[in-house]
């Protein structure tokens, strides 16, 4: 890449909030996370001694549970930014602040910063899916939620190519998962199908529950986190990025584009 590269005028520093399926199954969502956040300048304090945000209390047992959770968060940590639409959307109606890691690198960090960092353009197609939670209700959508273009903005800065797909903002099935697995598991095979019909070579996610949802269900494409794409574009190894914990892992070859 040309050119000299952007400065922040400061350091930026958040808390970073992983969710609790960001401690086990997804993990590798966190990882690459932090590793993004600090190859873009910003100083993220991993706060895995809050609590979880209460998504499933609200859903299936008492929302004062998750208003007394966000409520912890809020006042050990104050504002912060995370990887999970459901931690984020669940946070806000709550009552506490919080930051979607993608909107929050697209519009704090920047698209010049990132395509800076660039040191590998990946040249693969992409399916971007939104999910549902980062977009709904319109009062907390992190971007238009009847045409968002944030995330296919953010692709093309690492060198992707976004494809564009009917089922993209349509929900996983995440939050019908322990109440009606079988409808759960069908609506996130609707969206890979979706994906793949749009030409995708790979489907990336913004969320944990929505990752875990398509890449445990379904197995027609690789499920990838999107900072995972972007960690190995700012230069990371593949073995670095945790793509092999993936039910669906992306091909190193697809990447390295001899898989094409």
């Amino acid at each position: 890449m040309s050119g000299s590269e952007p400065q922040l005028d400061v350091q930026l520093e958040v808390n970073y909030y992983p969710g609790c399926t960001g401690r086990t199954t997804e993990r590798s969502y966190v990882e690459t996370a932090l590793m993004v956040l600090r190859d873009l300048g910003v100083e993220a304090k991993l706060r895995e001694d809050l609590p979880c945000c209460g998504t499933l209390e609200a859903e299936l047992a008492d929302i004062s549970i998750q208003r007394g959770l966000v409520s912890i968060i809020s006042r050990e940590a104050g504002e912060v930014v995370t990887g999970c639409s459901g931690c984020y959307s669940n946070i806000i109606r709550g009552g506490g602040r919080a930051r979607h890691l993608l909107e929050f690198l697209v519009r704090e960090v920047g698209l010049d910063r990132i395509r800076a960092r660039v040191k590998r353009r990946l040249g693969i197609r992409v399916a971007p899916y939104y999910g549902c939670q980062a977009l709904r209700p319109a009062t907390l959508a992190i971007d238009d939620p009847e045409d968002p273009r944030i995330f296919e903005d953010l692709l093309s800065a690492i060198g992707a190519q976004p494809v564009d797909f009917d089922m993209k903002s349509k929900c996983c099935g995440g939050p019908l998962s322990l109440r009606r697995p079988d409808a759960a598991r069908e609506m996130a095979a609707r969206v890979v199908d979706s994906a793949k019909r749009g030409g995708a070579q790979v489907v990336a996610t913004m969320c944990n529950l929505c990752h875990f949802m398509l890449d445990f269900n379904t197995s027609s494409l690789p499920i990838v986190h999107f900072t995972q794409l972007m960690a190995y574009a700012f230069g990371h190894e593949y073995g670095e990025l945790g793509f092999e914990e993936s039910f669906n892992p992306l091909p190193k070859e697809l990447l390295s584009g001899d898989g094409r």
